[in-house]
């Protein structure tokens, strides 16, 4: 099964892939919108004929739009923002999108399993009761590192490559709500 990957390229869907290919290993995961990042993403019309052309051409079972909701999850607004850019780029791809919205950033998943973390990048950092509620993940990982040895977001692919996916999903309600949902996807396809 081909499951195509929209979001920030390549560290968010590259880490996503390497998070996700470890659970479904049988699963071709490619990333579409290689070329576009961050608010473009919000764009319709930067988007939407590339996004259509990609598609076509890649013809993934299902897509993986994969966001940052960059507020908390209580913000309503902001989560209503993506749900309308989610909703139009899914119509794109023929409702074949699954929505991946990280609350805060997609770094909540690496609060999520912080001893990973902690172990490769030899820090001692707290465990996060709710890494859901924590603002601006990032700048906690970036300040417990310093040096050369310091987290940047390009590091993610591989971090994720290391984290726990059972862990991730015990400690971190939207990333478990997403497992159930994709789960139940695949097996209607």
């Amino acid at each position: 099964m081909k499951i195509g990957l929209v979001g920030e390229a390549p560290s968010d869907t590259t880490a996503i892939k390497n998070l996700l290919s470890r659970r479904y290993p049988g699963f071709d995961f490619v990333t579409l919108l290689d070329r576009i990042h961050g608010s473009m993403l919000d764009n319709k019309k930067a988007i939407s004929r590339l996004l259509r052309i990609e598609y076509e051409d890649q013809q993934p079972s299902i897509v993986i739009f994969i966001r940052d909701l960059d507020a908390l999850e209580n913000d309503r607004a902001a989560k209503r923002r993506r749900q309308l850019v989610f909703s139009s780029s899914n119509r794109i791809v023929n409702r074949a999108g699954i929505h991946l919205l990280n609350i805060f950033e997609l770094e909540a998943l690496i609060l999520a399993d912080i001893a990973t973390f902690n172990n490769y990048y030899h820090t001692e950092v707290a465990e996060f009761a709710d890494p859901m509620i924590v603002p601006m993940p990032k700048e906690i990982l970036k300040n417990a590192t310093i040096g050369i040895n310091q987290f940047n977001e390009s590091h993610n692919p591989f971090l994720f490559s290391l984290l726990n996916l059972d862990v991730l999903i015990e400690r971190c309600r939207y990333f478990a709500a997403f497992i159930r949902k994709f789960d139940r996807l695949i097996v209607t396809i």
